[in-house]
Order: structure tokens, then C-alpha cells, then sequence
């Protein structure tokens, strides 16, 4: 085995699949990186069992050939290399010399046989998405996973393809999240969708590994997603990922979904999220409650934690229906969402003191966000 490739591109591709490689695991094997050098090519790829990532780089490639090398060491010599071509040239000993410039380092290999092999997702459902929509699909939805593994079934994202159930949803892709205190649906009509349905739960954290390959790809990209019964594959240019769906039952979203409101709040998403973030330097001794208050055309946020201090914001808003109503949130359920909205002002829609949230962009229907209320002795 012998190649030579570009600092720059090495680096970028051994911190992304080094990203999934675990150290803390009964197969020692999978602590490794492996390199597959052929005709002008080399791909680099890692596999933890759960998810697997291979991506391609460019390389004037001498000699073919496989192997492994230990994912930590190698992270570390790359990051350290300077700005450069670099040379890879296998000995018969089994290591491999690194080269760069009149220096080198020696590193210990190991054969490639026993190293999981990537799984190929061939035979399944499939379409077609356009990189842009597919990272801001994925963006507004992740970040309301559960962090909790005791609701394991809510640590994924809820992808379903076909007609949507919900009046008014004129989608034919939909991503739902919910960690059982907020739920993010987000929906978007696509022009190469699946010829079956497809309803299954997506790892979080594959998704946060997918949205960080493709953010940077360019042009008129498009992501294939192809799914199985147990696993579901994007490929997208140069990068493939692969990892196992959550099996499992996802709660029934559109139950969830408001039918009404007494109050709609527009206002401008930067005013509200650096209203909220102020709000939140109080609220943190105070288990992150803000008081959400419409008092005539204006949205107060208030809180107070004894021996800090209190907050009142004002934020300027146009409100139409109920002018007097109050609900309390966490703060930090609504910045997350205000962080992950793409349009200028968003809609906030209040129903009644203990009723849900909604936020939603506006004169955007593809997208919802709802957070439950926190009962307060005001709400009492």
C-alpha cells in the first residue's frame, strides 16, 4: 500500500469518522480507522456497530491495498502535520510511514480482516432529497430528541414519508421529534419521493453525524436514503453513512398538535431570542421558568429567583385575539427552537395557562414546534 494525499483533505476526513469510534468496547477492533486505497481513490471509513461512515478523498494512489490504523494515534498525528502533501507507504513489518517533507513517523497497523465490514443498504425503500432541505429538515428537529436512554424510543427522530394525516399538510416527508416536554415536526414536499411509505426512527446522534458531512457539500447535491427493516443508508457524493433504526412504537404526534388558539403572538425571532436569553440568566436558579405574558401589544418575559434577582423584557409584538394571558415555559425549550428558526418574525399561539405552546415560523405551514407549560402557583 502506497499513496499520497493532501493534509487538509486527511484531516477532514479522519476527524469526521473519528468522531463515532469508541475505545470503550468488548471489540477492540472497532477502535480502529480503515483505509482502502485503489485505482485513484482512497476511502477512509469506521464503523462503532451502530453507525457506520465511509467517505472518499482524493489521492494519487501507487500501490492498493487495506488496512487499520488506531483511530486515536492517528487523529493525532494528522492534526499535528503540517499544511502539506502527505505519504503513506506500507513496510512488510506491518507498520506504516507517514511522511512529510525530510520527516516521518513509523505507525503499527493492524490486517483488515476482522474489522466489521460496512453494511450496504441495497435492497429497501428509497428516495431522494436535496442536501440543503434535508440539513435545515434535520437542524429543526434534532436538538428536541431525548437525552434520556430510559425513552429510548424518543432518543430518534421519527422519519415517515406519503400523504400527511393533519389537515392542511400538503407534505409528502415529515421529521418528528419530541423528548415528552416539546415536539418539532417539520415537513416538506419533495419531487422524488419514496414509491412506498416509510415510517421509521433514526438515531439522533446518526442524524447529528449526517447534518455535519453534508452541511458542506455544494451545488444542486442531493442525499439518496434508502431504508431496510433494521437499517436505514445516505449516501450523498463521497460521503455514506449507514446506521441502525430504533425499533420500537413512536408516540402519535398529531394528537398533540393544538386545534385552536385564543391568542397569536408575532413577533421578531432575534428580539425573542435575545429577550429569552437574557431571561435566562435569572431563570437558572429558578428551574428556567419565564413567565410569558400578553399585556396589550407587547409580550412580557419574566422571571425571578430569590436572593438573584428578577427580570422583566419586553418584547414588541402584534397580537391578535386574547390580549391578557399568561404561561409559564422553560426558557431553554424555546431558545432552542428560536436558534433553529430560519424566517425573521415567528408566530407564538397560546391557547390557556396550562394549554400547549405553539411556535411556528411565519407564513411558513411546514413547520411546528409545541412546548408543554410548567405549572406555577400564578397558574394555580
Amino acid at each position: 500500500m502506497d499513496f499520497v494525499c493532501e493534509k487538509k483533505d486527511l484531516q477532514s476526513a479522519v476527524s469526521a469518522v473519528e468522531k463515532i469510534v469508541t475505545t470503550r468496547s468488548t471489540l477492540p477492533i472497532i477502535g480502529n480507522i480503515l483505509f482502502e486505497a485503489g485505482k485513484g481513490s482512497l476511502q477512509i471509513s469506521a464503523n462503532n456497530l451502530e453507525i457506520g461512515i465511509e467517505l472518499g478523498i482524493k489521492a494519487k494512489v501507487n500501490k492498493g491495498g487495506a488496512i487499520l490504523m488506531p483511530a486515536k494515534t492517528l487523529g493525532g498525528i494528522v492534526a499535528k502535520l503540517p499544511n502539506r502533501s502527505v505519504g503513506f507507504k506500507l513496510s512488510e513489518k506491518g507498520t506504516i510511514k507517514v511522511s512529510y517533507d525530510q520527516s516521518y513517523f513509523n505507525v503499527h497497523t493492524l490486517p483488515p480482516d476482522e474489522f466489521p465490514i460496512l453494511p450496504k443498504v441495497k435492497a429497501g425503500k428509497s428516495f431522494t432529497i436535496d442536501v440543503e432541505t434535508f440539513s435545515s429538515m434535520i437542524r429543526q428537529t434534532i436538538f428536541a430528541v431525548s437525552a434520556s436512554e430510559e425513552k429510548y424510543v424518543l432518543t430518534g427522530v421519527l422519519l415517515e414519508t406519503g400523504k400527511g394525516s393533519i389537515p392542511g399538510d400538503t407534505s409528502n416527508i415529515r421529521m418528528v421529534s419530541t423528548d415528552g416536554y416539546r415536539l418539532a415536526k417539520r415537513g416538506e414536499k419533495i419531487k422524488t419521493p419514496a414509491a412506498e411509505t416509510i415510517s421509521v426512527i433514526v438515531p439522533g446522534r446518526a442524524l447529528q453525524e449526517l447534518v455535519r458531512l453534508i452541511d458542506g457539500e455544494e451545488g444542486e447535491a442531493e442525499v439518496k436514503v434508502v431504508v431496510s427493516a433494521d437499517q436505514i443508508s445516505f449516501k450523498c457524493n463521497d460521503v455514506y453513512l449507514v446506521s441502525r433504526l430504533i425499533q420500537g412504537q413512536f408516540p402519535d404526534y398529531k394528537q398533540v398538535i393544538p386545534k385552536k388558539s385564543a391568542t397569536k403572538i408575532t413577533v421578531e425571532t432575534k428580539a425573542l431570542l435575545e429577550a429569552s436569553e437574557r431571561a435566562a440568566v435569572i431563570a437558572a436558579g429558578s428551574a428556567n421558568i419565564v413567565r410569558f405574558e400578553v399585556k396589550g401589544e407587547k409580550l412580557h418575559l419574566a422571571a425571578s429567583t430569590p436572593d438573584v434577582g428578577s427580570i422583566d423584557e419586553i418584547v414588541p409584538a402584534e397580537v391578535v385575539g386574547e390580549k391578557k394571558i399568561q404561561v409559564s415555559f422553560n426558557i431553554r425549550l424555546i431558545t432552542d427552537l428560536l436558534k433553529a428558526v430560519e424566517t425573521e418574525r415567528v408566530v407564538i399561539e397560546l391557547t390557556e395557562v396550562l394549554g400547549p405552546g405553539v411556535i411556528k415560523p411565519e407564513k411558513k405551514d411546514n413547520y411546528i414546534y409545541i412546548v408543554m407549560p410548567i405549572r406555577t402557583q400564578e397558574a394555580a
